[in-house]
Parts: structure tokens; sequence; C-alpha cells
């Protein structure tokens, strides 16, 4: 289990710098926006919230797909060729119980294109996107080598809760 907010960022480390490799020629083409981590029990979703629960911090909770998911400001940005990522979103353990802990994905939204048109332009140079399937929102997800994920969403996470949650 992690000790601090700092060694959890630590250990993105490895995920976010195969991104950025992955990323680097696409660079222009979207924006990133929060790094993914599913967690393994609710104790350890309950420890990594406490660790960046703080006075000043931004966090939203709510329910989705029968698990606690936290949207959480960072206190400072992961840096990406896609831009800097300022919020980290954390999963709950599944309701099954089938979920690993790790930090799964990094969610990109187009910068000037559709998701569509996206998903046209990142095929062109041999990564190939499969539709989600998810069922609150379509994404388009590849997967890297290491397991981590890229997803592409229409629009950033934030936007989509104040217009759907927030009303």
């Amino acid at each position: 289990m992690f000790e601090t907010a700092e060694a959890f960022m630590h250990a993105a480390k490895p995920s976010i710098e195969q991104f950025n490799r992955w990323a680097y020629d696409l660079r222009f083409a979207a924006l990133a926006d929060h790094l993914g981590y599913k967690c393994i029990s609710s104790h350890e979703f309950e420890h990594i919230r406490h660790l960046f629960e703080r006075a000043d911090s931004f966090m939203y909770q709510s329910i989705i797909s029968g698990r606690r998911v936290a949207i959480i400001k960072l206190p400072s940005a992961v840096r990406t060729s896609f831009g800097d990522i300022w919020y980290l979103e954390l999963s709950d353990q599944k309701p099954d119980g089938s979920q690993d802990g790790r930090f799964d994905h990094i969610e990109i939204y187009p910068a000037f294109f559709t998701a569509e048109n996206m998903v046209e332009l990142v095929e062109r140079n041999g990564t190939r996107f499969t539709p989600s399937g998810h069922a609150h929102h379509k994404t388009y997800d590849t997967t890297l080598e290491n397991g981590f994920k890229v997803r592409l969403e229409p629009e950033p996470l934030i936007k989509k809760i104040i217009r759907d949650e927030m009303k």
C-alpha cells in the first residue's frame, strides 16, 4: 500500500513514460484529461482517497456501475505529451471483485476533431482503437504493451460531470 500521495504518483511514472512515447507523434491532435487508477479493494480506495484529501483540494465522488468513483484534483500536474493532467479518477473495486489494483488508463480527448475522426487519424499511424461498450458512455480504447490503456473520450470528464450529474 502506498505510504504517501507522492509515492502513489511516483508509481505512475512507468505508465506515463510509455504513454508519452506512444503519444509523441500525435501531440497536437489531443489533450490529456485524467489518469485512471483501479483499486483492488474498498480499503485501498479509501486509503488512496485519504492520501489526497486536503482542505484546499477538489474531490467529487459518484456511484458509477455499482461502485464508487472519485475524481480528485492532483496537488501538482502530471506532465504528458498531450499536456498536463490535473485529475485522478480513482475507482473502487467492482461489485464482482474482478478488478486488479493498478494504474489503468489515461483519458484523452480530441483537440480539433470529433472522437471518431481522432480514431481514424490514430489508426492511420498503426494504433487500433476499439469502442469500449461502457453502459454510461462511449469511449475508444487501445492498450499499450504493459496493459496500460489510452482511452479516447469526446470531451473532458469534468464537463460530463457538470452536465450530467451536477444539475
